[in-house]
């Protein structure tokens, strides 16, 4: 009987027991660089943000990046094709929270901090500095996604709930232009993380879902979603899940 019932658990013990576990908060980093085509020095900003990502990607960081195209620069030559008046007036946004000047490459740094596009050294000890701070002022994400046809079905929901604002971007993971005007006229230019469809909701509940149209220009495959969660009252961005 003894040994009936040690080969019982032991069969038992072979068979994992599935317990649904909850994501942790964690630091997440949310760079988002406010670029445009039309601009000179934007090309190494462009460049610094596909490496750091990259590089993040590999290690298994969490530090996600953000392409937003400014419309501004469209009068002077060349027309990009990923700008949109609404990225700039976010881009003005950040500017009047954090008394700055509008300008490009500005990269935001967790909705905190802003520096020149290009300043890889302040990039990286900012980025530092949040990997170190408190797990507990961030907030966990559970995200997910269904792609059907034209559209993405985006599903979340949050570890708490709090004075935040969702954001759903649809980014193109990579885009190689061949500029013709303007002072990048010439030049074949790379962009990473290009946002192409971008939503927000304020006070949201614990869960939500958002619908993501692809444009016709795009395919599945070219796409990726970054969920992030940024406080309504200091902008602050204290949560954040890729999607792929």
């Amino acid at each position: 009987m003894i040994h009936l019932l040690s080969f019982f658990i032991s069969v038992v013990g072979l068979f994992p027991t599935h317990k649904s576990v909850k994501p942790a908060p964690q630091p997440v980093v949310v760079l988002e660089l406010f670029t445009s085509q039309g601009c000179s020095s934007c090309p190494p900003a462009d460049k610094l943000l596909q490496e750091i990502t990259q590089r993040a990607a590999q290690s298994g960081q969490a530090i996600y990046g953000l392409s937003f195209h400014v419309d501004y620069w469209n009068r002077l030559g060349w027309n990009d094709p990923f700008s949109a008046k609404s990225y700039t007036d976010r881009q003005r946004q950040y500017d009047r929270l954090l008394k700055s000047q509008t300008y490009t490459p500005q990269l935001v740094i967790n909705g905190q901090q802003e520096v020149i596009g290009g300043q890889r050294g302040r990039i990286q000890q900012a980025i530092q500095t949040i990997q170190q701070q408190s797990a507990s002022s961030f907030v966990a994400i559970e995200a997910s996604l269904k792609k059907q046809g034209s559209q993405i079905n985006v599903s979340y929901g949050l570890s708490d709930t709090g004075p935040y604002r969702i954001n759903v971007a649809l980014v193109q993971k990579e885009a190689h232009t061949a500029v013709k005007n303007g002072e990048n006229g010439g030049r074949t230019l790379v962009n990473t993380n290009v946002v192409r469809q971008f939503k927000t909701q304020d006070n949201p509940t614990k869960s939500g879902t958002a619908t993501l149209l692809i444009p016709s220009d795009l395919t599945t495959d070219q796409t990726a979603v970054l969920v992030y969660v940024q406080r309504t009252d200091n902008q602050q961005i204290v949560g954040a899940k890729l999607l792929q």
